[in-house]
This record gives structure tokens, sequence and C-alpha cells, in this order.
């Protein structure tokens, strides 16, 4: 198998849309809820989510508070890295040794062919929470936000939920 994974850290193919779900404002609160519908081209991608994340922040108009990013899908993650190539390339190459596609996965006796896909989900994560202050992801330097694609070339869903003070 060719391991197509897409170690860009500035190209987001397959974003298809970003659709409001919630927006519930009480008194300073606000509590702001979208779903981005991606389609990942290739099987595997580690794709940079950061700018995507921050534009639902902008949105949202919380100036302080907590912002949730979850994969809705469980053969996808969510993590926080370095947008760097060679460390991209050593994360993909890592995630591939501990749980490699094409083995004969207990999970295939039902019929299905992405048991590497689900390890791999476990692996990342599910979701993340990052601080929101003064209208910005309160990361460090190099944090960025990434989606990991497992089992692509599907329509998936990114939950991102944003909830604090009015900025």
């Amino acid at each position: 198998m060719k391991y197509d994974w897409l170690l860009s850290a500035h190209d987001c193919p397959g974003f298809l849309k970003h659709k409001l779900v919630s927006r519930i404002e009480r008194g300073e609160t606000i509590h702001h809820t979208e779903h981005f519908h991606v389609k990942i081209p290739s099987r595997y991608a580690l794709v940079n989510i950061t700018d995507y994340v921050q534009e639902a922040l902008e949105r949202s108009s919380v100036g302080d508070g907590l912002c949730f990013v979850g994969a809705m899908h469980i053969t996808a993650g969510i993590y926080v890295n370095d947008a760097e190539s060679g460390l991209l390339h050593d994360i993909s190459l890592w995630l591939e040794k501990l749980a490699p596609y094409g083995l004969n996965y207990q999970h295939h006796q039902t019929g299905e062919d992405n048991g590497d896909a689900h390890l791999k989900s476990y692996l990342t994560n599910h979701a993340l929470t990052a601080p929101v202050t003064n209208r910005k992801l309160d990361f460090g330097t190099w944090q960025r936000i990434f989606y990991a694609e497992f089992d692509g070339q599907r329509e998936k869903r990114i939950l991102v939920k944003i909830t604090g003070l009015k900025a």
C-alpha cells in the first residue's frame, strides 16, 4: 500500500463547509458550537486545522474561555503538536509502525478493513480542550491543532465548541 499521508501544514483539502449548530448567549456568557464538514481525499492525513479553529473562535465572539475540538468519528483524531514537516513525517511513521495497515485485525472479522484506523485514532486522542485568552487560542509558539484522518475519502465532521465570556 502507498502511504499517502498529507503532511502539509498549510493545505487543508477536503474542508467542505462549516455549519453553526448552536449558539446560546446568557448575560456575558456565550456557548458557540460549529461542525466542520470534511472529506479528506486520501486515506491518511495529518492536517493543520488551527486557522479553521481560530476563525470559529472569531465567529463566536468569546474573549476568554475554552475551546473544545473533537473528531466526531472513531477513525480520526485531534491532537496538538508542531507543524514542522520532519516531525509530521516522524509521527506518520510512528503511527504506521504501531498500527500497520493490512494486518488481519479481529475487527476485520466484522467485514470492515479499517482496524488500523481505529488503533491510530486511539493513539492520537479523539479531542482536546484549548484555553482562549483575548480572543486567541492561548498556545505556545509552535503549538498547532491537527486533524488526523485514518480512514478518509468519505465525509466526516469535526466539532468545535467554544464557551466563555464575551469579548
